[in-house]
């Protein structure tokens, strides 16, 4: 099997290899069990884009729907649309939010949107501008469907983000590619974000991973696209968990660095 160039850039993989469930993210979210001092993602970036009563909420590019059970978590009660790329992981979102009213999900491309313009009060852009071919096509559709004087939720990756973890695959791999392969990180959304929306304020969320044993990282790096597109993935992983810190007791400490750009229109 060959490796794609650049993943992110191809829809068909992203919607039918990738995320055609939600194994893979599901996989890397649960890393963050390991997160010391624990933050609570969801609930800060909820509580920053402050959704009021009553008003219409669009999240783009809505995953397994962590985010929209965070909403319905709180009794938001207002009217939400949960919109991906991915129908596998809209169904995982299904799943998640079981029986919970008021909350709509649909497939749709972020940069082609089936929505008419100044549709939602708030929207909703997280960890998904990095997967997108065109982030300014996608930022423009964003803008379109949110009302005048509405918000945007932007959450990308700092250039730090994992760099431990990021060092050791490259090492294994005998390059730096998987090191670079988010297109877009934090300082340049917020740049990028600027061109578009009257404001953009920033919130950087800064904490590490303390990884007491080598099983999370094995589960991470399987799911990453640059494995399982190798030839024999099994080494690679065999490769990474050789430099694991092998002391008793040791840990693997790996910095986690994440950003919300709250954009007005």
């Amino acid at each position: 099997m060959t490796e794609l160039t650049d993943p992110w850039a191809d829809r068909a993989f992203l919607r039918d290899v990738q995320y055609r469930t939600d194994a893979n993210l599901a996989a890397r979210q649960s890393i963050y069990s390991y997160q010391e001092p624990r933050i609570d993602l969801q609930g800060r970036v909820i509580d920053l884009a402050s959704p009021g009563a009553g008003e219409i909420v669009c999240d783009v590019g809505c995953g397994n729907g962590m985010y929209l059970a965070e909403l319905a978590r709180r009794g938001f009660a207002g009217r939400v649309l949960g919109l991906d790329l991915s129908v596998g992981m809209l169904g995982a979102a299904r799943e998640r939010l079981g029986t919970v009213a008021g909350v709509g999900l649909l497939a749709a491309d972020a940069t082609e949107l089936p929505l008419r313009d100044d549709v939602a009060d708030l929207t909703l852009a997280l960890h998904m501008l990095y997967h997108v071919p065109d982030p300014s096509q996608a930022l423009r559709e964003l803008r379109r469907v949110t009302r005048p004087g509405g918000r945007v939720i932007i959450v990308l990756n700092g250039p730090d983000h994992l760099r431990e973890l990021r060092a050791i695959v490259a090492e294994a791999r005998g390059d730096e590619i998987w090191g670079q392969r988010e297109r877009l990180r934090l300082d340049g959304g917020e740049v990028l974000a600027g061109r578009y929306f009257s404001s953009v304020t920033r919130h950087d969320f800064v904490s590490e991973l303390r990884i007491p044993d080598p099983e999370p990282v094995a589960d991470y790096v399987r799911s990453m696209s640059g494995t399982q597109h190798r030839a024999d993935p099994e080494r690679l992983v065999a490769s990474v968990l050789a430099r694991f810190p092998a002391a008793p007791g040791a840990v693997f400490t790996v910095t986690t660095h994440t950003g919300c750009l709250i954009c007005t229109v």
